[in-house]
């Protein structure tokens, strides 16, 4: 197959290393440079273009018109959504499309629904991950991690608010959060879904925090907010 990836950052990277050891063909569009540069020396032979994947020119230059598959792989949606729907415009193609904010998605899932966009959502992948292992889990483990991720270098865990926290009552943004940790829910009582945080978020007893760790930062997070 003839695969157009838009977007060559660390995702587009290994996505596209992947696919030329399967021996499909493969182009990465890439705005910047630098970028092309190094997935040019990482792949070790030249497979990016130079160019912005929302210029339709670009994309013309690129292949849309006879690719397979195109991949929508840039860190913003909206120019991820300018590159689908060019697509649709000159290509047959099947679109996938990496949203980086969950609330986009259903404007990519209504473009099409004679040939539907695939959306990949990380934010859904971790959540999902999160109701099949932390809500089954028990409840009454302050801590409890999951090795996720491969190689161990990130896990899940999930901490409880007791009452004696200081952090209970304070929004996010006034904590100091160990380096590489990352608040990805926070399952509250009374709600049906989990909360998907921000900086505003204000924390209460009971809450039980979700975060992706790297290995060590897991007890710092624990200390802070037990």
């Amino acid at each position: 197959m003839f695969i157009l990836i838009v977007g060559g950052g660390k995702v587009g990277s290994y996505l596209t290393r992947a696919l030329i050891n399967q021996k499909h063909e493969v182009v990465v569009v890439e705005k910047y440079e630098k970028k092309a540069k190094a997935l040019d020396t990482l792949i070790d032979r030249q497979v990016t273009m130079l160019g912005d994947g929302c210029d339709p020119t670009v994309l013309d230059a690129a292949g849309v018109a006879r690719a397979d598959v195109v991949v929508a792989d840039t860190g913003d949606d909206e120019d991820n959504l300018v590159v689908v729907l060019l697509t649709k415009k000159k290509s047959k193609a099947r679109c996938i499309a990496r949203v980086n904010n969950p609330r986009n998605k259903q404007i990519f899932d209504s473009l099409d629904p004679e040939d539907p966009v695939t959306v990949i959502s990380s934010t859904e992948i971790i959540l999902d991950v999160l109701n099949e292992h932390v809500n089954a889990a028990s409840y009454s483990a302050a801590l409890e991690t999951m090795h996720l991720f491969g190689k161990g270098n990130l896990s899940l865990v999930r901490i409880s608010i007791p009452e004696s926290s200081q952090t209970a009552n304070r929004t996010l943004a006034e904590l100091s959060l160990p380096r590489n940790s990352v608040i990805v829910a926070i399952e509250r009582e009374g709600e049906n879904e989990m909360l998907i945080p921000t900086g505003d978020t204000q924390l209460k007893v009971g809450d039980k925090i979700v975060a992706v760790v790297k290995n060590g930062a897991a007890e710092k997070l624990q200390a802070i907010f037990c």
